[in-house]
């Protein structure tokens, strides 16, 4: 039976029509890593790494996401409930990943205040009382996840409190 929540984040290459994931990360509820790869992009060879952190040439030597496929799967299998921010499951379905029985929940929907660039994952993380690391260089995809993690299990609390 399945019941555990997962967090999961991803960051992409950029630009949308030939976009590709160079990180994924998969995180339980208590903040036990599941899953955390670099991974090299087949088409895109330069990126704005001031998006995501993620430099080209840490991925060059990295494995392409579909080595590591099946071990993803199995991991989405055993949930019922991802969260995540931001996160398109679009890239994950076009990698061959079927989400299609398992519940999204983007925080992002819920945090939306201007629908423009300050709803990110710096101010979800200030407005809840995360310390994010500020530099996004020194940023890994482990510490977006618990980010995710903290201001959703936050989330959840204030909306018990207002009785929602």
């Amino acid at each position: 039976m399945k019941s555990k929540e997962l967090i999961y984040w991803v960051d992409l290459t950029g630009p949308t029509s030939i976009d590709e994931i160079v990180r994924l990360t998969i995180i339980d509820t208590n903040n036990n890593v599941l899953f955390n790869h670099l991974f090299c992009p087949r088409v895109a060879d330069y990126w704005d790494s001031d998006i995501n952190g993620v430099r080209p040439e840490e991925t060059y030597r990295e494995q392409l996401f579909e080595n590591y496929k099946h071990k993803i799967k199995k991991i989405f299998c055993s949930t019922n409930k991802l969260i995540t921010f931001y996160a398109s499951t679009f890239f994950l379905q076009k990698q061959g990943i079927d989400l299609s029985n398992i519940q999204i929940h983007d925080v992002a929907d819920c945090f939306r205040v201007m629908g423009d660039d300050t709803d990110t994952i710096d101010n979800l993380s200030a407005y809840y009382g995360y310390n994010l690391p500020i530099n996004i260089y020194e940023r890994s995809g482990i510490d977006c996840a618990k980010a995710v993690n903290y201001c959703y299990h936050k989330m959840e609390e204030y909306s018990r409190a207002l009785g929602k």
